[in-house]
C-alpha cells in the first residue's frame, strides 16, 4: 500500500513547443539578416523568432525590448555582431547568448526540431517556394532562405521547396505557399491577449532595404498564430506593377467579415509617402482618414465589400505587442503526492513525425499553485525544470507520449528552499518556534472571530514586559520610597500563578465574553474552573473544574475553604493554557493574528511566525512573518502598536524585505496605522520594487 501523503487526483495541463531565439545582427547587415533567416528556416517556429539589429554602441531601443518581452524567446543568437556588445545586449535583454555556430550544440535555444518533424508528411500539391542564394532582401524575409543544400535535403520531404518568380514571394504569402510559413504547423499560442480580428498589414519596401524587411519581419513575428486576425504579407517597389492579378488577388484575402476598418494598414519605415499612395492604387485601395476600428461588430455579418479602404502612418505594434503564451495544450489526470514523486503521463498535443528530435513542455495546474515562482523552487520539481510564467518548463525529447515523474513540493519545503537561497543561514525563532508549536495543535484563524484575541490578551499572564514598565514608571516619578518596590515586589512575586479571570473581568460585552472564552476551551487554549478565597490565608486559588472537589480546602495552608459563588451560582473563571500563556507574554499572538488574516486572503499560503537569519556580510536579520503568499514570498514586521512604526524602524524592514528578495512586504498592527505611515512606506517599498500590504485593526480586529 502507497503511504505517501496522497492528496488527490487533480487535473493538470501541458503545452509543447519549440524553443525559441532572437538573432542578434549589426545594424545594417545584409549578410547578418539572412543568416539569422536561415536559421530561422530550419528551425520549428522560426517564423515567429526576431531579428534584432543592435547599434555600435550596444544600446538596445525599447523598441526591440518590447519585442523581445512580447516574443518570449528562450536565448538570443550571435550572428555577426561583436561578442563584447552580444553580451551586454544579451543582459540587458535578460537571456542568456549563444553564437549562431553552436546554436544546435549548446544554450537553451537547441531545443528545437526542424519543421520537416512537425508538417503532415504529405507534400503539398504545389511546391512552397523559398528564396535562395542571392535573392533580395524582400524576398528572403517574405519566403525563408535556404542553401542549396538545405534545399537539396528536403527534396524527397513533404517539405520539398523551389525557388520562384518573384511575383510568386509576392502571391503565395496569401495563401500560405511560402517556405517559412511551415515552421509554423502545429505551433500556435494556448494564451493570448491579443484582441480579434485586424486591418491587414501590407508592408511595402524597397527590395533591399535592410530596415524595412527587419521591421516587417518582426512583426510578423507578434502576429498571432492560433488566431490569424491580422492578414500580412510584404510587397517589393517597382515591381508589383507589373504583377498581373495582383489586385484581385489581394481583394480575395481582404474579403473578411465586417468587424473592423480600415480593410489594410499600409506600411513602411523608408518608402516615401507618395510612393504608398501610388501602390494602392494598383492595388485599388482607397484611401480614408477614419478612425481605426477594431473587433466592432457590425449590424451585419456581411464580408467587406470593395473598394477596400487603406490608412498610411499607423503602427501595428499597437495590437502586435500584446501578452501571450506559446504552445499547444492538453489537459490530463494526476495524482498528486505531496512533496513526493507524482507521475504525468499524457499523449503529445503535437504529433512528430520523425524521432530525435528536442522540445520544450510546459506544465500548469492547481498542484502548483501557491508555489513561488522561483528557479530554486522549480529545481524540487525537477532539478533541470525552469519557471515560465505559472508553468513549470521541461527540455525533453520530442515524443508522441510523455511520462514524467515530477515532485510537486509542499509550500514548507518551497519556504525553506527560497531561504536558503535568500540567506547564509536561517533558524526559527523563539517566537517562531513557540508559533510553530501553536499552529500544529489549533487553527490560528480563532484569532480573527469577535473578541479571542482580546480574551487572550486580557488573560494572559503579566511577567517581564509588564514588570520592567512597572518598574519605568516608579522611576520616572522619581519613587524613593521602599514601601513602594516592597508592594511592586508582593504583587510580582508570585507571578508563578497564571491568571485567571472571571467573565465580567475580559472587557468586553457578557455574551461575546463569553463565546470568546468558550471558543478558547474548545481550542485547547484555555480551561474553565472555579476559585477559592481562604480565610485564613488570604490565598486565591483557580481549580480546574476536572479538579474541584466536595469539600474544598486551600492548597497553601490545607484549612476548609469555599469557591466563590455569586447569586446566580458558582462563579466560572478561565484560564489559558500554560503555553499559551507564555507564548502570549512573549508577544507572538499578533504574529498568529497577521498570519490567520494572510492566509483568510490567500488560503494557498504558507507563513513562519519568526525567523533569524544570518548573511555573508556576517550581519543579522528578523523577520516577523516569512513566506508565501498565494505563490509570492512575503516579509514583514507586526507590531502590537503602530506608533512604533518610526523611520528607522520603516526602513530597517524594507531593506530586510529588499535583502531576502521577496516580492511582498508587510506592514502589520493591531491597531490602527495612521495615513502617514502608510504613504511613507509605500514611498520606500516603490524605491525598492516591493509591493506594499499594510494589515491593520480594520482586517485583524472584529470586536
Amino acid at each position: 500500500m502507497d503511504r505517501r501523503d496522497y492528496l488527490g487526483q487533480s487535473m493538470m495541463t501541458a503545452a509543447v513547443l519549440p524553443a525559441r531565439a532572437a538573432y542578434l545582427i549589426r545594424t545594417g547587415s545584409h549578410t547578418g539578416f539572412r543568416r539569422a533567416v536561415q536559421e530561422a528556416s530550419t528551425r520549428w517556429g522560426g517564423m515567429t523568432e526576431p531579428i534584432l539589429a543592435v547599434p555600435d554602441d550596444g544600446e538596445i531601443p525599447n523598441e526591440l525590448l518590447e519585442t523581445v518581452a512580447a516574443a518570449k524567446v528562450e536565448a538570443v543568437v550571435n550572428v555577426d555582431v561583436d561578442d563584447a556588445l552580444a553580451q551586454r545586449a544579451a543582459q540587458a535583454l535578460g537571456l542568456p547568448c549563444v553564437p549562431i555556430a553552436k546554436i544546435d550544440q549548446a544554450g537553451a535555444a537547441r531545443f528545437t526540431c526542424h519543421p520537416l518533424h512537425v508538417n503532415h508528411p504529405v507534400q503539398p500539391s504545389t511546391l512552397p517556394v523559398v528564396a535562395v542564394s542571392g535573392a533580395p532582401l524582400w524576398q528572403v524575409a517574405a519566403a525563408g532562405l535556404l542553401n542549396e543544400d538545405q534545399a537539396a535535403e528536403l527534396r524527397p520531404t513533404a517539405l520539398a521547396v523551389r525557388p520562384g518568380q518573384p511575383d510568386e514571394y509576392g502571391r503565395n504569402q496569401m495563401y500560405g505557399a511560402t517556405h517559412l510559413q511551415s515552421t509554423i504547423a502545429q505551433f500556435g499560442e494556448h494564451r493570448s491577449s491579443a484582441i480579434g480580428t485586424l486591418p491587414a498589414a501590407v508592408w511595402i519596401t524597397d527590395p533591399d532595404d535592410i530596415e524595412d524587411c527587419v521591421a516587417f519581419w518582426n512583426a510578423r513575428a507578434l502576429r498571432p498564430v492560433s488566431h490569424p486576425g491580422m492578414p500580412m504579407l510584404l510587397l517589393p517597389t517597382g515591381e508589383v506593377q507589373h504583377w498581373l492579378g495582383l489586385a484581385q488577388q489581394l481583394a480575395g484575402m481582404l474579403a473578411r467579415p465586417a468587424e473592423f476598418a480600415p480593410d489594410v494598414m499600409l506600411l513602411s519605415r523608408n518608402v516615401p509617402q507618395k510612393h504608398l499612395h501610388e501602390i494602392a492604387e494598383i492595388l485599388d485601395l482607397q484611401r480614408t482618414d477614419a478612425e481605426v476600428k477594431i473587433s466592432e461588430q457590425f449590424p451585419t455579418p456581411a464580408l467587406r465589400q470593395p473598394p477596400f479602404t487603406y490608412r498610411t502612418g499607423l503602427d501595428p505594434r499597437t495590437w502586435l505587442l500584446r501578452d501571450r503564451e506559446y504552445g499547444l495544450p492538453t489537459s490530463f489526470d494526476v495524482h498528486v503526492f505531496s512533496g513526493d514523486t507524482s507521475t504525468l503521463r499524457f499523449t503529445s498535443p503535437v504529433h512528430f513525425h520523425t524521432q530525435g528530435s528536442w522540445a520544450l513542455v510546459r506544465l500548469w495546474g492547481s498542484p502548483l499553485d501557491g508555489l513561488p515562482r522561483r528557479e530554486c523552487v522549480a529545481s524540487l520539481v525537477e532539478p533541470t525544470a525552469q519557471w515560465r510564467g505559472d508553468s513549470i518548463q521541461l527540455h525533453t525529447r520530442a515524443q508522441n507520449d510523455y511520462t514524467f515523474g515530477l515532485t510537486v513540493p509542499t509550500l514548507a519545503q518551497a519556504t525553506e528552499a527560497v531561504l536558503e537561497e535568500a540567506s547564509a543561514r536561517h533558524a526559527l525563532s523563539d517566537k517562531g518556534k513557540l508559533g510553530i508549536a501553536l499552529q500544529s495543535q489549533a487553527d490560528v484563524a480563532a484569532l480573527l472571530e469577535p473578541g479571542v484575541y482580546e480574551t487572550v490578551i486580557a488573560l494572559t499572564t503579566p511577567r517581564s514586559k509588564e514588570l520592567l514598565r512597572e518598574l519605568q514608571k516608579l522611576k520616572a516619578q522619581g519613587a524613593d520610597d521602599d514601601a513602594q518596590l516592597v508592594d511592586l515586589a508582593s504583587t510580582w512575586g508570585g507571578r508563578a500563578e497564571r491568571r485567571y479571570r472571571p467573565i465580567t473581568k475580559l472587557n468586553l460585552p457578557p455574551q461575546r465574553a463569553s463565546e470568546a472564552a468558550e471558543r478558547l476551551c474548545e481550542l485547547g487554549w484555555a480551561e474553565r474552573g472555579v476559585e477559592t478565597s481562604c480565610a485564613q490565608c488570604g490565598v486565591r486559588t483557580f481549580h480546574p473544574f476536572e479538579q474541584t472537589q466536595r469539600r474544598p480546602v486551600c492548597p497553601g495552608c490545607s484549612a476548609p475553604s469555599r469557591y466563590e459563588s455569586t447569586a446566580d451560582g458558582l462563579s466560572v473563571f478561565y484560564r489559558l493554557d500554560s503555553f499559551v500563556d507564555r507564548a502570549s507574554d512573549q508577544g507572538l499572538l499578533p504574529h498568529l493574528l497577521v498570519i490567520a488574516a494572510l492566509t483568510k486572503k490567500e488560503p494557498n499560503s504558507y507563513f513562519l511566525p519568526g525567523v533569524d537569519l544570518w548573511f555573508t556580510d556576517e550581519s543579522r536579520g528578523e523577520a516577523d512573518v516569512f513566506g508565501l503568499y498565494g505563490g509570492r514570498v512575503l516579509s514583514g514586521e507586526v507590531k502590537t502598536s503602530a506608533s512604533q512604526f518610526t523611520t528607522g524602524q520603516l526602513t530597517h524592514d524594507i531593506e530586510l524585505s529588499t535583502r531576502l528578495g521577496t516580492d511582498v512586504h508587510l506592514l502589520a498592527a493591531v491597531d490602527t496605522v495612521s495615513a502617514a505611515t502608510r504613504e511613507q512606506a509605500a514611498e520606500l517599498c516603490a524605491d525598492a520594487g516591493l509591493e506594499l500590504l499594510v494589515l491593520d485593526a480594520k482586517e485583524l480586529r472584529h470586536t
